[in-house]
């Protein structure tokens, strides 16, 4: 063998050597992610328990180790911390911070990105978070809230977004008939809708006294939307009247974080044929081969959601029992009915990335021409890939498992108003706590508080402070 013959086989091996180092190194780099679940269970225990300043400790010390990637979803967390100690402008800043970022990974995801193609290669706990459906309906919620909570500026603004993006989320729902590929269909269009958006136009039209009809629209949606909210029908009759208040009366509006929000967990879920006609559609359009009829079953991430006793939150004016919140947002049950709809979905694309890994072990192998040892290295670190491979449970953990509101009509002035959590039969569950309100005449007044447990946790905030 000459001397340029010599050096060009050294090139070669050199060159194998490095595909297969390449590909392994993707593939055990993409199976070893820790789970985010893991190091959000103590921060919501501690919030759950009371300990807002123990859960913000715990969310702080994992926020100097996570990812980058992971920042987003740390920070949507920290919103409802700040919400819960009343610093309003804080969670507000949070807020609109994800909300960008979100905005900027949807317009991403209409294109080929690369980091859309290597979530194949490793998982999706290697890529930007991009929030669930309903969390990025949330959002919206959130910054609405707080909006009202501050100078209520551009609350209406965030009321119709949040409208607006679950139209926007079903619209891009669209997808191709797996068993007709000239065929569209949408699961999305099967998402429950929340009316919280139209109801937060409805009050805010009815205080401005201008547009009374667009007040009662907005309320015909939430009557719609949610039959069973009866404040709704009362709302809506007095909009078409065009009575915001009594003359020397104003409006108290109580919102109420109310329970624990869902989580997510990582269960192995077997691949149902409707999730491997999805992923055999996906990797049939950039290959000549078709999805194996049968795999092993695969890690998703699932929403669990826990439900505590607390059915509604009491409100006593002045030592006198005046209302109780009524539902408008239910959480837990959107993400539960958004998981179910799309669920095949998420499976396939668990099993393509089961494949596309599959499939680079032995693409390494052939172009690397390995031997026998290094063919085995090769499958032992698939084996090694399957066993530690991990779902995504990256999810705004600290979200209430309910939004509710109740209205109250009283005298201008100062009141002293008492919360506490209540069951169905209205038996008080834990220890009252009170808050001072101005009344403005015909105005709107706003107060927020957080139940998760049976006890109130953090401060009552109020719009008149």
């Amino acid at each position: 063998m000459g001397i340029r013959q010599y050096i060009t086989a050294c090139h070669m091996k050199k060159i194998r050597f490095f595909c297969v180092g390449f590909w392994l190194t993707l593939i055990l780099w993409g199976g070893c992610a820790s789970q985010y679940s893991e190091h959000l269970q103590p921060v919501r225990n501690s919030f759950y328990e009371g300990e807002v300043t123990a859960a913000r400790e715990k969310l702080n010390q994992r926020v100097k180790k996570a990812p980058e990637k992971e920042k987003d979803v740390l920070m949507l967390n920290d919103a409802i911390l700040e919400m819960t100690d009343g610093n309003i402008q804080k969670a507000q800043s949070n807020l609109l911070t994800v909300r960008d970022h979100f905005e900027e990974l949807e317009a991403a995801a209409l294109k080929k990105s690369t980091e859309n193609v290597l979530q194949y290669w490793t998982d999706d706990n290697m890529t930007s978070y991009p929030g669930e459906d309903y969390e990025k309906v949330m959002l919206l919620s959130m910054l609405a809230i707080s909006e009202l909570l501050m100078d209520g500026t551009d609350a209406q603004a965030y009321a119709y977004q949040i409208s607006a993006k679950q139209d926007e989320i079903v619209k891009r729902g669209e997808i191709t008939d797996p068993n007709d590929s000239n065929r569209k269909i949408n699961p999305k269009l099967n998402y429950p809708r929340i009316p919280l958006g139209p109801y937060l136009q409805g009050i805010l039209w009815e205080e401005t006294y201008t547009n009374q009809e667009e007040a009662a629209r907005c309320y015909e949606k939430v009557v719609q939307w949610l039959p069973g909210f009866k404040q709704g029908k009362i709302d809506l009759e007095r909009a078409e009247k065009g009575v915001h208040s009594q003359p020397g009366h104003g409006v108290i509006y109580v919102f109420a974080f109310v329970g624990r929000g869902p989580c997510k967990e990582q269960v192995d879920s077997p691949a149902t044929q409707f999730s491997l006609l999805i992923a055999d559609q996906i990797f049939s359009a950039c290959s000549k081969y078709s999805v194996p009829p049968t795999l092993a079953p695969v890690p998703i991430p699932a929403i669990v959601t826990e439900e505590t006793g607390i059915h509604a939150v009491c409100v006593d004016v002045d030592g006198c029992n005046e209302a109780k919140t009524e539902t408008i947002a239910d959480i837990n049950k959107m993400a539960r009915d958004q998981f179910e709809i799309i669920k095949d979905q998420i499976i396939a694309r668990a099993v393509m990335r089961r494949i596309v890994k599959k499939g680079t072990i032995y693409m390494a192998k052939e172009i690397g021409q390995v031997n026998n040892w290094i063919s085995l290295a090769a499958d032992v670190g698939g084996v090694v890939y399957e066993a530690s491979e991990t779902a995504d449970t990256r999810c705004w953990g600290l979200l209430p498992a309910r939004i509710q509101v109740a209205r109250i009509e009283l005298p201008i002035g100062q009141h002293e108003l008492s919360l506490y959590a209540c069951n169905a039969t209205d038996r008080r569950l834990g220890m009252k706590s009170k808050v001072k309100v101005n009344v403005l005449n015909n105005r709107n007044t706003y107060v927020l508080a957080n139940f998760p447990s049976n006890n109130i946790i953090g401060k009552i905030v109020a719009s008149s402070d």
